[in-house]
């Protein structure tokens, strides 16, 4: 058996664990007041907030003082982007980066980025990394997605870093798409950032991660809250929803892990069972255990997708759009698929709440309308 609605969009945003809605409503009715207040209603409040803080730091290792609650990580990327580009730093980054990543070097210093390429399997060509590294003189800033959003590609994080330790550069690590997905201990010094979203945790909240050494980014000045560095009355539903998800995956992070990555392989494997030509991006590297881009020859990307959806099945042709105008995937032309296979491509992402029978059930619908697709289109069959 299958859901009426067959989600696999989870690295768009993940649906809220039950017991998180169940803390974020009992915040709502319990826990409302300031936890700046000095009273003691107030100050409740901020034990809530200390206690959820420290859920988080378990999750990735480190102590609860280096977390600061954010929007999210587009919030946390800008403010680390921000605060070095005003020291003049050069942006290292991949040609295929999440724009949440780069943003605001973008729009406001572009003549500071360097761009370093992928290999076939999509992760930074570590040569290439070292040449830019290198040939730059002054502050550095190295910005990458350990977790690719789109193939779930893991980067060689442990290498990303020693490059950036020898020759100085400061590191920043968009783990959005990698935290409660893959084991790990939040490094000393680098920034790491993510969104509670992608964890079974409320949209609106996430975490910026500051070093241990080196500098410390100001996040938006106001009333002195998050040790002054991000000013603003604390979203504390937010916050707890976002504490109670790291504290569930931290409980069963393994076992997690091993249920995401047989939903994924058995969905690879059916469909490739079936039709043969089908490949997936990023198979030969690491990857995160939830995610599964595939390649279809002769069949266009968005028409699969669609058809999806007509059947209950919700997924991404994962394809940007400007003006209306449909573009073909830059991360998979940077790892160097042509135009028409990378239209012809589509990502599912399982997550810890996605059932056996959907898997199998849309592995099986993709099959059928991709066949179906090919043979209206004159393609191979």
């Amino acid at each position: 058996m299958h859901s009426q609605i067959v989600y696999l969009d989870n690295n768009a945003t993940t649906r809220p664990a039950p017991e998180v809605v169940a803390a974020v409503i009992r915040t709502l009715e319990t826990d409302w007041s300031n936890p700046s207040s000095a009273h003691g209603l107030g100050q409740a409040v901020a034990r809530t907030v200390a206690a959820s803080r420290a859920q988080v730091a378990r999750l990735i290792g480190v102590r609860a003082e280096r977390v600061v609650f954010t929007s999210g990580a587009t919030e946390a990327n800008e403010a680390v982007l921000r605060h070095h580009a005003k020291l003049g730093a050069t942006l290292i980054t991949s040609t295929a980066e999440h724009p949440a990543v780069a943003a605001y070097y973008f729009q406001h210093t572009p003549q500071l980025i360097r761009t370093v390429p992928l290999d076939k399997s999509g992760r930074w060509q570590l040569d290439a990394l070292e040449k830019v590294l290198n040939s730059i003189s002054g502050p550095k800033l190295i910005a990458f997605a350990w977790a690719n959003g789109e193939t779930g590609v893991l980067q060689d994080l442990a290498a990303i870093k020693n490059a950036a330790e020898r020759y100085g550069a400061a590191c920043l690590v968009d783990a959005s798409q990698a935290v409660g997905r893959v084991a790990f201990e939040a490094d000393s010094a680098a920034y790491l950032t993510f969104s509670g979203h992608k964890l079974h945790g409320p949209k609106g909240v996430g975490v910026l991660v500051q070093p241990e050494a080196g500098p410390q980014v100001e996040i938006a000045v106001g009333g002195g809250q998050e040790s002054g560095w991000r000013g603003g009355t604390l979203n504390v539903p937010g916050i707890v929803g976002l504490g109670i998800a790291c504290e569930l995956r931290k409980r069963n992070l393994n076992s997690a892990i091993t249920v995401m990555a047989r939903l994924r392989d058995r969905f690879e494997n059916q469909v490739m069972s079936a039709i043969s030509d089908v490949s997936v991006n990023g198979a030969d590297a690491q990857r995160v255990p939830n995610t599964s881009n595939l390649t279809v020859p002769g069949v266009e990307g968005m028409a699969l997708v669609a058809r999806l959806e007509a059947r209950g099945i919700l997924c991404s042709q994962v394809s940007a759009c400007s003006s209306g105008q449909p573009e073909p995937s830059r991360t998979l032309l940077a790892m160097g698929l042509s135009r028409d296979d990378a239209y012809a491509s589509l990502r599912i992402a399982v997550a810890i709440d996605t059932p056996e029978g959907d898997v199998e059930f849309a592995a099986q619908a993709i099959v059928d309308e991709a066949l179906f697709l090919r043979e209206m289109m004159g393609g191979l069959v």
